[in-house]
Order: C-alpha cells, then structure tokens, then sequence
C-alpha cells in the first residue's frame, strides 16, 4: 500500500471535511427518485448499491447523497472514493477504512460512519472485504456503484445473498430531461396507465405547453439521455464526443477490460450492427451468419453488452421457459442518442420505439428487482408486453398520425388471448379510448406517455 498516496488522497477527494457542504458542480440537477431509494434502502441493515451504464449519472447521485447525509452527520464521517483511482496503491478495502480511521481518529466499526465506494467492481474480492464488516456487526454503512450490474451481482450473489440491496441507474427519463432543461412546465402526476380518465386528466394539464413539449421530445430523440449534453448542448461536438468518448470507456473499459475479450474489434462491429437493426427481431443463428461470428461468442458477447446496460434482448412472451428459448428475440439498443451518433440514423419511429421500451424497462424494474422486457409474436406483433407479476398490458408504438384500429390486429389478437381488459398504443399525438367487446384500447401521445410511465 502507497500509505502516503492514500492519505493524501482521501483529504483531497473529501474535501467537505473542510468546506462543510458539496461543491455546486457536483450537486448537478437533483435527481430525486433515485435519493429517495436509496433512503428507503438505507433504513435497512444492507449494502446499497447503483449499477447502470457509464456516465449515466451514478457519480453526481453519490455526491447528492452526500449533501443530503450532512445536514444530519458530521462532514468527517462522510467518505466518498473511486475505486478506480488506487488500483496499484492499496491492497484491499480494509487500506480505506484503516487508514481513514487513522486520519481522522473515528473508528468505522464502531462509529456511524458511511463509505461511498465508487466502481468498487474493478477491486478484486470486494464483496469478500464488505462481508468481512457485516460479519464483524461494525457499525458503517456502505453505498457502492458499478457499471456492470451482472458482474456485481454474479460477485455479491453467494457472499452478500441478502444483504446488498441493487437500485439501477439509467440515463435520463423524458421527465428527468425536461427538469434538467430547467423548464418552468408543472409536471402532471404519474397516473394509473390503466385508467383513462386519469390520463386525459394529465394530457389537459400541461396540453397548453405542448409545442414546448414536442421540441424537447425531438431535442431528446437527438442527444438522449446522458446528462453531460447540458454542459455541451452542440448537437455536432456533442455526438462526436459520445462516440470518441463514452463508447469507447464503455466498451473498453468495462467490457473488453472487465471480461477480457479476446477480439474488440469483433466486439464493436456486433455493437454497431445491432445499433443499426435495434428494435427489430433476431436469432442467434441469424446474428452469427450476418456477422460472421459463431453462435456461442455471438451469445457471449450479448451477455457482456447487457451486462453494461449497453442493450438489451427481449424474449417473446410466451407460457414456457423452454418455448422462449427456440423463439427469436428482440434487440434495443439502451441509450438512443449513442445510438443516432453511431448509425447516424433519424428514424424517428425506431427512436420512438427504443425509447418507450426503456422506459417501461425501468418502471419494471422499480416494482420487480429483476425484471425482463417481452414482445409477442403469433401471426401478428406486439410491441412490448409489460408484465410486473401484478398486471400484464401490451403495449404497441405506432408514431404516426391518426393510427387506425386496422393497425392493431395484434394488440387485439393478444388481448383476447390473454383476457385482457387493458392495451396501450403509443402514438405521434392521438389521444383517444377505443373499446371493442368489453376491452379498452388507450391512444397516448408519446410527449404525454414518456411523461407518465
């Protein structure tokens, strides 16, 4: 251990032991789903920790939690450290704690101390070391992140079972970048996507904002999620920066690095391919032909892209493991900015699509830990199926004007299948209820329904 590195270190990285509070340009825009997580989580005897892909915002919401934990603890019993910053300058976890005890005299076994450990994921054995202090009952608490959740939890999952509570991470929300557009809109409350009423009476509050609405919705289509777009905010330079700079860390620094690939450049052509044909149907098989690339590294390589949270594969929703297994899937592609910048491509249906899909991504896993995203195939398609274990509903994006009910033979077919009540479509700026033989079909512009969800 470089003990004269550490200390230095840690005084410089914690400087609030001075200042008292959080730097403003830490702080960054509020983002308060995600503190109010994690404070539920924190009333619970577990490890916290945020996985989500690169620069989706894991960083500021640390230092966010950090300013919330000082109007209540004092400044030296705050620690913050990137993990990634002291590989070859200490051995293990205990180096922090032992030498933090030493610099500032608190004892973390037995002092309400918190330690927010940052890519804790690139020190090897680190669910190992956290264990080590939950066994010993040491009083600190620990809220770590990483950028690969399947890795985090593949390490957690014997040592921590039960113990580590997982809050994922994604790039900014449609809502979220309207807040951080500092927009004086009132947002409406997220009502019950299953009631109409409720709906139309969120659509009437804000439909004066609408041409507002609909820029921001196009500006989203173009730079997506990652809130560094508003500390660059030029379409060119920015595009050019998430390609030369968050792609490259992402697939070398987290994937090639972290899994040791063998071939990166094999790796960031099937990447590019499957930006280009996001949103559509795939097999292994077809995957592999086109690429060629054999089948089994074609599904290896899958595992690692979506264990970056960099896409995400949707299985046909179907009765049996086994009947979804020989089924093709569906490829998204997770952040639709990265995605325009490396196909170049202004499809705003495929944007539309790509979009919906993570966001009900994320309103599943908010209700269901380990959530999985379906579509439905039988002689027509859905789009999605959002299934949470308390209620199904299939979802269609039609971003057209004026869809017709000739549009949805297979929203019908599924939802007389199923006995559904309930089906959305997803539309340019239609907003309207359909009913056919006791169901009910909801047409909800996507500016209102990204807002919603």
């Amino acid at each position: 251990m470089d003990k004269e590195f550490l200390i230095s270190y840690l005084k410089k990285r914690n400087y609030w032991w001075q200042t008292k509070k959080i730097a403003p340009s830490d702080k960054g825009t509020q983002r308060k789903d995600y503190l109010n997580k994690i404070k539920e989580a924190d009333r619970l005897e577990r490890i916290i920790c945020l996985s989500g892909i690169r620069r989706s915002g894991k960083t500021t919401i640390l230092y966010q939690y950090i300013d919330l934990l000082l109007k209540e603890k004092k400044p030296e019993e705050i620690v913050y450290v990137r993990i990634d910053d002291l590989i070859g300058k200490i051995d293990s976890l205990h180096d922090i704690l032992n030498t933090y005890y030493e610099v500032t005299g608190i004892d973390p076994s037995i002092g309400s101390t918190y330690f927010l450990l940052d890519e804790i994921y690139v020190m090897k054995e680190w669910q190992l070391q956290l264990k080590y202090y939950i066994d010993a009952h040491a009083k600190c608490k620990f809220i770590i992140s990483g950028s690969s959740k399947t890795l985090l939890y593949l390490d957690a999952s014997e040592s921590l079972a039960g113990r580590i509570r997982f809050l994922d991470v994604f790039p900014l929300t449609f809502r979220e970048f309207l807040e951080f557009n500092n927009t004086d809109l009132l947002l409406p409350q997220k009502p019950d996507l299953e009631n109409f009423e409720e709906i139309e009476k969120a659509h009437n509050s804000i439909i004066a904002h609408k041409q507002s609405l609909l820029h921001l919705l196009s500006k989203y289509f173009d730079t997506g999620g990652y809130p560094e777009w508003f500390k660059i905010k030029d379409i060119e330079q920015w595009h050019r920066t998430i390609v030369e700079d968050y792609f490259a860390l992402i697939l070398f620094r987290d994937i090639v690095s972290v899994f040791k690939v063998k071939d990166p450049i094999l790796l960031e052509k099937m990447v590019r391919d499957i930006a280009t044909v996001s949103t559509n149907r795939f097999t292994y098989k077809g995957l592999s032909e086109r690429l060629d690339i054999d089948r089994e590294t074609v599904k290896l390589y899958l595992y690692y892209l979506q264990s970056s949270m960099m896409v995400f594969v949707a299985d046909v929703f179907a009765p049996s493991k086994k009947a979804v297994e020989k089924r093709a899937k569906k490829l998204y592609f997770w952040e639709e900015g990265l995605r325009r910048a490396l196909t170049l491509d202004k499809d705003d249906g495929k944007a539309a699509e790509n979009i919906v899909a993570w966001h009900l991504i994320k309103k599943g896993r908010d209700s269901k830990a380990f959530f999985e995203p379906y579509y439905w195939k039988n002689k027509y398609e859905v789009d999605f199926v959002y299934d949470d274990s308390k209620k199904i509903i299939p979802i269609e994006v039609k971003y057209r004007e004026n869809p017709t009910n000739a549009d949805l033979k297979g929203l019908i077919e599924f939802m007389e299948m199923e006995e559904l009540g309930i089906g959305i479509v997803v539309t340019k700026d239609t907003l309207r209820k359909w009913e056919f033989g006791g169901r009910q079909v909801l047409f909800i512009p996507i500016w209102l329904f990204l807002l919603v969800i």
